[in-house]
Formats: structure tokens, sequence, C-alpha cells
């Protein structure tokens, strides 16, 4: 199942084809009960990060069951090594099933929250393919990896877990690094240190450096380690690159070995 994928009722009651009188009639009951049901949320980590308000896109790792039995029909989590997490917009009409777009608003950035979904929010009286049965309680364990602000697609964080000791990085400067490149599932893309070369290059714009990775180490100092949290806009945008696939944030670990030959 891909919850991007939202087709509940609403796709039928739009032009009423294929439905018959009494099939609408429920289909339109169950709007309007979808208008004041409730998604059950339950705080089981409270993040510490941005919170996520109509308009960001969320990156999510995800556990989906049945609230009848228990049963697990969908996830991302059970392979994060191997697996890239989830986003979409919020507040985007369509995106996902309603009780998504309830029980995420106002999540904070490394939180997990069980949401417990009625089936008017969820998939309704219609189901989804052989994996939802039709009027399903649904319940999820979300963990909020990201959240990106389109508003401002320059924006990153980052956190020196050394300082280092020798000259300081500055725009223009040669720099000899390693780094370790993944995205938040922890997945790597790439690694200098597993490939045993260093890597070298000034931090100008036309370097070919990803523009996140070259602005990061302006400050740093030789012998310093930083961790970088960068958003898609400051790696390859939408469209990726041979190593890095598109439209996901990365985290990436920087060891500066030497600023213009220097070492720290």
């Amino acid at each position: 199942m891909k919850l991007s994928l939202w087709v509940g009722a609403c796709a039928c009651l739009a032009v009423l084809i294929g439905c018959g009188p009494s099939e609408a009639e429920k289909i339109k009951a169950e709007m309007k009960a979808a208008e004041t049901a409730e998604v059950k949320i339950t705080e089981i980590v409270e993040g510490t990060g941005p919170q996520a308000k109509e308009g960001d896109i969320v990156y999510v790792l995800y556990r989906g069951t049945f609230a009848k039995d228990g049963k697990q029909f969908d996830t991302n989590m059970d392979d994060v090594k191997n697996q890239l997490p989830f986003s979409f917009t919020l507040g985007m009409k369509g995106a996902v099933i309603e009780g998504w777009q309830k029980g995420l608003a106002g999540m904070k950035q490394g939180g997990t929250r069980k949401l417990e979904i009625p089936s008017v929010l969820a998939y309704g009286s219609r189901g989804q393919g052989d994996k939802i049965p039709p009027d399903a309680d649904l319940n999820f364990e979300v963990k909020l990896l990201y959240v990106f602000d389109p508003k401002e697609p320059g924006a990153y964080n980052f956190e020196d877990t050394t300082v280092g000791t020798g000259p300081e990085a500055k725009l223009g400067d040669h720099v000899e690094i390693h780094y370790r490149g993944e995205y938040l599932t922890g997945k790597r893309w790439d690694d200098t240190r597993e490939r045993g070369k260093s890597v070298s290059f000034k931090l100008t714009e036309d370097s070919g450096a990803i523009p996140g990775l070259r602005d990061g180490i302006v400050g740093m100092k030789a012998g310093g380690k930083r961790t970088l949290l960068l958003p898609h806009t400051l790696v390859f945008g939408q469209g990726g690159s041979r190593y890095v696939q598109g439209g996901q944030p990365v985290r990436i670990e920087v060891e500066l070995l030497a600023v213009n030959g220097q070492k720290g």
C-alpha cells in the first residue's frame, strides 16, 4: 500500500459514477462523519526539533496495524538501512489519508506518535485494494525524522563533535576532507574512508561539491569533525545525482583534514 494514494470515498462522491443511490448516500454520510471525527494521539516520544505545520514537507517512518487484531499491513520501519523515509506535504489535500493530516499536525521533529484512526478518516467503506478491508479502523506508529519548510530552502543544522586546532576554513580555501553520507534512516550512500581516499576541493560555487557540504565546512578548523543535517535543496534538489536520491534530506559527517595544505 502506498499511503500517498487517497482513494477513499471522496473520489466516488466527486462524480458519483458507478455508485448506486444507497452507496452515494453512505459516502455522503461518511464524509459528514469525517468532519467531526477525531484521531486519538498518544505522544510516545516528544520531539525537540521544529514543529510540523501546514505546508511543510515531513519525512517519516511508520508502521500500520489494524485496530481490531493488531495485524501489521504496512511499514517502512523493518529494514531502515535499505529503505528511505516516506514524505508528503502536510495539509495538501489528497496527499495522504485525513487521519495522518490531523495526526501529524503540530508534531515535533524527532518525535514518535501513535495514531488511532477511525475508518472514516482512513479508507472508509471502500477500503484500499486487497490490504485494507472496508470500514477498518487503523493504528499507526509514526516517527517524524525531519521537517522541511519550503519557505526556508537554505536552512540547515550542524553540530561540531570535535573542534579542530588548525587553520579555519574560509570561502575560496582549498580543503581536504573525509566524509560519510547517509539518508535519515541510516542508509549510506558514500563513505570516503571505506573507499580509502580523501576528497579535496575549493570552497567555491563552481567546485562541484554538494552545496550544503561546501557551505557547512566554512568556519571549521582543520582537525575538526562536524555533522551536517541538510535538506534536499542543499544537496542535489529533486533531481538528485547518480549517488544521492533526489528529494531526500541527508546527514553528512565531515572530518576536515587540512586547509590549504595545513593540518590540525
